[in-house]
């Protein structure tokens, strides 16, 4: 064997020595990255949301000590990969990580004597008290004007306007305790259906379903839910998205709605500008009918029908979305806001748990001043369109309670109802409907 054959063949083998020793380096250094990234859920339960604030929709759960690899962060808020592959967001304060400090820990000092403390970032949302200027709060999260704070136990939002952020807090500083607060938090739940279920998550039993409003004291907040105590002394909790905070301000804000007549700019069609909100898209399809279908294309196509009318009108039509891709309800809320909207209108095709129990359309509204409007589209849904109509009713949903402008939300048929189904997904019955809301925009905008 000569020399050159002998040389050649331990450069190889040393190459491949390397080679396998650099490989081994890398995958050391990729599991030692993997586990440097991961938290644990201290939360018994924690939402995972479709982006990064409470305002976007949860995507599933997660357990307490369950472990979550983390793949970004954006504000206060870790972007995650979950067993299923699935990727998320979840809120950075409700997980411990050791290479997250408190020192990192943004907080805020209010600069106006007397500052209203809200349950969302919009100003008509419920104040759930009051801060003094000099008072400072640990900062959670910052989107657009607005700071949430962690206020009595509770996040909150002030504008951002009227707090300054600081990098720590100043030794005078007095925070906000939440032993200090002694009134019970008071919400009112009901006014749309609303489970009651035994333990705190969308996946637990449901004990009963309230359907008119009624009023309860928080016992206990766990995550993102109220712990109650019904009319027969049973506990359970419910969703805080779905129950509106009762304060002071809120009976007041009420009386005020109730005193004031409806009012709107546009005095014809032509001069308004309507936002069309086809429900869902992307990868939420809403309700799923037996036969196949879903909410998202129904509502599309609806909203398409509507739309065309509406421009053939003069109108200024804005489609919040006019394909099917997913839309945050922020966003859509958005749309409506930038436009400085005459009208947003939200289109649905609704599903409920008991099968073939609902049929038909209903009308929704917030605030007592878009009542008007509702009565209005209601009417000509009644008239017009072949499905039992049932009526007006308030409604406390996101698109509505965080909208500053005149806003409804329809509900045009059950997906679980065997005769709504064979109705709603066919041209006839979308142009019905895509009809009557044109007709009753008509006759809202027009002078009278």
């Amino acid at each position: 064997m000569n020399k050159t054959y002998l040389h050649k063949k331990n450069s190889r083998s040393f190459f491949i020595l390397m080679i396998t020793f650099l490989f081994t380096l890398l995958l050391t250094s990729m599991i030692v990255l993997a586990n440097e990234n991961k938290v644990t859920v201290l939360a018994s339960t924690l939402n995972v949301r479709y982006g990064p604030g409470l305002s976007h929709e949860i995507l599933t759960q997660v357990q307490e000590e369950d472990q979550l690899n983390i793949l970004g962060e954006e504000n206060e808020w870790y972007k995650v990969r979950l067993d299923s592959n699935q990727i998320g967001w979840i809120a950075s304060w409700l997980v411990e990580n050791e290479e997250v400090s408190l020192e990192n820990q943004l907080f805020g000092r209010v600069t106006s004597p007397e500052v209203n403390v809200r349950q969302f970032s919009t100003t008509n949302s419920d104040v759930l008290g009051t801060v003094k200027r000099g008072e400072e709060f640990p900062i959670l999260y910052r989107e657009n004007e607005w700071v949430q704070i962690l206020f009595n136990q509770r996040v909150a939002w002030l504008h951002s306007d009227l707090i300054d952020v600081i990098d720590q807090p100043t030794e005078t500083a007095t925070l906000t305790d939440p032993t200090e607060s002694t009134d019970p938090l008071k919400i009112r739940v009901g006014s749309t259906p609303a489970n009651i279920r035994l333990q705190p998550a969308t996946d637990a039993e449901i004990l009963t379903t309230l359907r008119t409003a009624e009023e309860f004291e928080v016992l206990s907040e766990e995550n993102e839910w109220y712990q109650i105590e019904l009319s027969d002394g049973t506990k359970g909790f419910v969703a805080s998205w779905i129950a509106e905070t009762i304060t002071t301000e809120t009976v007041s804000a009420e009386e005020i709605a109730l005193s004031t007549e409806p009012s709107h700019y546009a005095t014809t069609l032509a001069e308004a500008t309507i936002v069309i909100d086809p429900g869902h898209g992307g990868y939420d399809p809403g309700a799923v009918a037996v036969s196949g279908f879903t909410e998202k294309e129904i509502t599309l196509s609806t909203a398409l029908l509507l739309a065309n009318q509406l421009k053939k009108a003069g109108a200024n039509v804005i489609l919040t979305r006019d394909t099917d891709e997913h839309i945050s309800l922020n966003d859509r809320v958005y749309y409506a806001h930038r436009a400085n909207a005459d009208a947003f209108v939200s289109l649905h095709y609704d599903a409920i748990e008991v099968a073939n129990s609902m049929s038909g359309t209903t009308t929704y509204y917030y605030s007592e001043n878009e009542k008007a409007l509702a009565d209005t589209v209601n009417h000509y849904l009644a008239k017009d369109v072949d499905l039992n109509n049932n009526g007006v009713r308030q409604g406390n949903y996101f698109v509505l309670n965080q909208n500053a402008q005149p806003s409804i939300l329809l509900e045009l048929g059950y997906l679980n109802n065997d005769h709504d189904i064979t109705v709603v997904n066919t041209y006839a019955y979308q142009a019905s409907v895509a009809d009557a809301v044109f007709q009753a925009l008509d006759d809202y905008y027009s002078p009278h």
